[in-house]
């Protein structure tokens, strides 16, 4: 059952808002007054009971405090060089799920999408919501706006304790690389051109393999994290 967010108005009474939420819980989740809900505040989740229901509210009357985690205590940073937009929005959906902190979009040489809108941007927002919501994770992840590799690279990346670069062939695997802060850059489909590659080893990045079959940027992305929060 997903957790929704919530305001608390007046404790312990708090508020559902949205049009679109309030037809999911009434409509898809045939939720109704009297029935509960779990709702979160922040960091803090509660088991609420329904009160009343509006066209574009609900309010609820909290019963209980319950405890969120995290599904995992590392910091995990996921750098993607831009690819298929519905491709991305999966990669990030999952690595929410999966527990990432922050996800940073990066544009490359061969990066098939060269720029971002800004209702693009407000969409994968609302994507790392949506999986919060679901997974009922304690901390929501950040999105970032996309920026040129080289600026990632040498004016972003360097607060990582550990900095990776997925790279088929490498000599150290993913598996024994694995830090409390440590941050993964997947490349775009096409791979890094042989500078790009050069300039990321030089700049302190370990290559890492995930395997020995070739994946796609999403696969990658989606497995780089799984194996990170370990």
């Amino acid at each position: 059952m997903p957790r929704f967010f919530a305001e608390i108005t007046q404790f312990p009474v708090a508020v559902i808002k949205g049009r679109d939420i309030v037809h999911h819980i009434t409509g898809s989740l045939r939720k109704r007054r009297g029935e509960e809900i779990a709702i979160r505040v922040g960091t803090k989740g509660f088991g609420a009971r329904i009160t009343s229901i509006g066209s574009e509210e609900i309010l609820v009357y909290i019963i209980d405090e319950e405890v969120l985690q995290d599904r995992s205590n590392t910091i995990m940073h996921l750098a993607m060089c831009l690819f298929d937009m519905k491709e991305l929005e999966d990669a990030i959906r999952s690595a929410t799920e999966l527990g990432v902190s922050c996800i940073y979009p990066v544009i490359s040489s061969r990066s098939n999408i060269r720029s971002v809108t800004e209702a693009r941007y407000a969409r994968w927002q609302t994507i790392i919501l949506e999986a919060v919501k679901q997974c009922e994770r304690m901390t929501i992840p950040s999105v970032q706006r996309p920026v040129s590799l080289d600026a990632f690279i040498h004016d972003i990346s360097h607060h990582w304790d550990t900095r990776l670069v997925a790279h088929k062939g490498a000599q150290h695997s993913l598996l024994k690389c694995l830090g409390n802060n440590v941050g993964i850059l997947i490349g775009p489909e096409g791979g890094f051109s042989s500078e790009e590659f050069q300039m990321i080893t030089n700049s302190g990045y370990i290559a890492v393999s995930l395997g020995n079959t070739n994946l796609r940027a999403t696969t990658a992305a989606i497995t780089a994290v799984s194996i990170l929060g370990m």
